[in-house]
């Protein structure tokens, strides 16, 4: 296992300090692509389609997908983050508002199924469950997340409603914190290579030992000249505690130092969730959270996500043991077909 000691100069490997002086991250959509993504929705009623069983071919953007194709470059080659500003939620129905945006993840990707009970896009809402029951998974209730990535090649969130109070989104570049982690720490780059199991929570099968990964997944590798990352600090730790075998005081450190500097005034770059907005991250170059929330008193006014992983096949080169195990032996992470 070569550790290659150098730093990324790619655009990815960004500060929150430079994000925050420039809003060029910030992309609205343009009148004619908006209208002809609307317009290919209401096709799909003539067709008799909703999400998921249709495809590409049924949602066609002959003028709009140029301008959906830069956003998507945007994410996997340049900074590594988008948020598309201006989907004009208020006009929809629940099911016209899937069924546009299962559209557009069909233009941007093949979307993968997110849990155990194959869901092609998550409602990402306050369930009322308790954050640290075992198993319970942050998203669904509204506690602060932890720095993470999720296991495709790109997040999207769509924001129907947002929160009463809190609830602000949350990037870091972790390419960015490989810099800093190799000029403060290069001998810990050994165990970041190295890795760590990760917990399933709930959406395993027998086959995979403890309910864990089966094997250790790295947090960073080089591979064909690109950095990748795969972090998720709280699902490493329980993963330990299931698999009874205790992180290191140098491995818990190290993690923990990862989530400081996300946190961190210099890496951190903040976004508060207008009603339409849909962030795009490249979870190969990101880590994302939330801050905790409170909710309107209104079911109705409820903070409310949909969530859509997207992965990209064939484009982004990663190292096969980021691939090893991390959704392994689950039914998440399988392709949608229509």
């Amino acid at each position: 296992m070569e550790i290659r000691r150098e730093h990324v100069t790619h655009p990815s490997a960004w500060t929150g300090r430079q994000m925050r002086a420039s809003t060029d991250w910030i992309v609205d959509w343009p009148a004619e692509a908006l209208s002809e993504v609307e317009w290919a929705t209401r096709d799909l009623r003539t067709l008799r389609k909703t999400m998921p069983a249709f495809g590409r071919e049924h949602f066609a953007l002959p003028r709009a997908y140029a301008f959906l194709a830069g956003v998507m470059r945007e994410v996997t080659q340049g900074r590594g983050f988008v948020l598309l500003r201006g989907l004009p939620v208020h006009k929809y129905d629940s099911q016209f508002l899937r069924d546009l945006y299962w559209g557009l993840g069909r233009h941007w990707g093949t979307a993968v199924t997110q849990n155990a009970q194959g869901d092609p896009i998550a409602e990402i809402t306050d369930h009322g469950l308790d954050p640290n029951k075992v198993g319970v998974k942050p998203s669904m209730t509204n506690a602060e997340q932890r720095p993470h990535s999720d296991p495709c090649d790109v997040v999207a969130l769509l924001c129907v409603q947002p929160a009463k109070e809190g609830g602000l989104s949350r990037i870091a570049s972790s390419a960015a914190i490989y810099n800093r982690l190799l000029e403060e720490n290069p001998e810990g780059m050994a165990s970041l290579y190295r890795g760590f199991h990760h917990d399933l929570r709930g959406d395993e099968t027998p086959a995979a030992p403890y309910g864990c990964t089966p094997v250790p997944i790295p947090v960073y590798r080089w591979h064909q000249g690109l950095l990748s990352c795969v972090f998720n600090a709280s699902s490493a730790r329980q993963a330990a505690e299931r698999m009874n075998r205790a992180l290191s005081r140098d491995d818990l450190m190290l993690l923990d130092r990862i989530v400081d500097l996300a946190h961190s005034d210099e890496y951190r770059l903040d976004m508060a969730f207008k009603p339409g907005d849909i962030q795009l991250l490249n979870n190969f170059t990101t880590v994302h959270w939330r801050t905790g929330y409170v909710d309107h008193a209104e079911q109705e006014k409820k903070r409310r996500l949909y969530r859509l992983w997207i992965n990209r096949p064939g484009e982004r080169p990663v190292d096969p043991e980021f691939h090893r195990g991390y959704i392994t032996g689950s039914n998440a992470g399988l392709p949608v077909t229509a």
